[in-house]
């Protein structure tokens, strides 16, 4: 028998109980009730490795398939969408040319520097804003998007400063710039509180938004986050997944952009992660929102003891790993993903 998902709406992300998981290892309270509950909770519990997974997925096989990436070396082709930790999958479809039949609003909104940032906001009921990484673009994050508009959120896509459809304007790319950005969207908008969900910048920039602006900010699904300039691994960029990245990027960047070059892009994003951010504990403990910081396994350019320092420095905080996925966990694993996502925005 179908069960009836509880809706997001019903779920208020203020005033929260504080996370009692600082000191877990892996998380993972789940959002969605009665079977599909217990089902993710007995898995990660058990240490989210295979034979957990698949003994939590019987309780809800009716509802949706959680099957495991393939790990053969040839990386072909994904298991009912869930592909190998090597892999960079295709970029998702625009949120704009598909948000299941719901109503959007999308365009440009005049920020500093005379900048001209894209976005596009779909359905109702409690707010998500969702963040890109570097020299990506909102499409990356749209998949998830419309899972969330599927859990009946109010979900919002915007395209960073320099990046995609949006112009980089005449001010220097900074943390603090992108933040600034995200809150004249909102109000824009009429947003005045939402939840977040970054992913490498853009968890960067979210969690910058809730030191700047703490009203602003119900929750932060931070993925892939760091507090300083040594939490990236320049190395890890000749890693496979991290070579093809940046082939597709500039392509999307032609593809997408009528402003400057993708070179000059780059550039300013290099530069950005050699200097910034660089913020201390008591930087951190700013972030008063609810937090998860989430890494993945197999990322080579984010460093995994940050992102574990970010969990457990700020107070109402916990830490995930995502497993068999790389920094490209959203395309990879987009079922896990989700799933994961929308576990913390129902949990407490």
């Amino acid at each position: 028998m179908k069960q009836t998902l509880p809706t997001l709406e019903q779920t208020s992300f203020q005033h929260e109980t504080p996370l009692q998981i600082k000191n877990n290892t892996l998380p993972f309270v789940a959002a969605y009730k009665q079977s599909r509950r217990q089902a993710l909770r007995s898995a990660f519990t058990a240490g989210i490795g295979a034979a957990a997974f698949m003994a939590g997925r019987s309780a809800f096989a009716q509802q949706m398939s959680l099957p495991l990436a393939s790990s053969s070396p040839d990386r072909m082709p994904p298991i009912n969408g869930v592909y190998d930790w090597h892999a960079l999958p295709p970029t998702p479809a625009s949120l704009e040319s598909d948000a299941g039949g719901q109503m959007m609003d999308t365009g440009f909104v005049p920020g500093q520097g005379r900048a001209q940032l894209y976005f596009t906001a779909a359905g109702q009921g409690v707010p998500v804003i969702l963040l890109h990484d570097g020299l990506a673009n909102s499409d990356y994050v749209s998949d998830l998007a419309r899972s969330l508009l599927r859990a009946r959120c109010r979900v919002v896509v915007m395209d960073a400063r320099g990046h995609g459809r949006s112009t980089m304007g005449k001010l220097p790319l900074s943390y603090d710039l992108l933040a600034d950005d995200v809150v004249t969207l909102m109000a824009y908008l009429h947003i005045r509180n939402a939840a977040f969900v970054g992913w490498g910048d853009g968890a960067v920039q979210a969690m910058n938004v809730a030191m700047r602006h703490p009203g602003t900010v119900s929750r932060i699904f931070a993925f892939a986050p760091r507090m300083s300039a040594d939490g990236y691994m320049e190395a890890g960029q000749d890693s496979s997944d991290m070579k093809s990245f940046l082939v597709r990027a500039r392509s999307e960047y032609k593809k997408l952009s009528h402003d400057g070059s993708f070179s000059d892009v780059r550039d300013a994003v290099n530069d950005l992660h050699r200097s910034a951010p660089n913020w201390s504990d008591a930087d951190l403990q700013r972030v008063t929102a609810p937090l998860w910081a989430v890494a993945a396994d197999r990322d080579s350019v984010i460093n995994r003891a940050q992102v574990e320092h970010i969990a457990g420095t700020i107070e109402n905080a916990g830490f995930m790993v995502l497993p068999n996925t790389s920094h490209f966990a959203p395309l990879q694993n987009p079922l896990l993903f989700a799933l994961s996502v929308e576990s913390f925005f129902g949990g407490r």
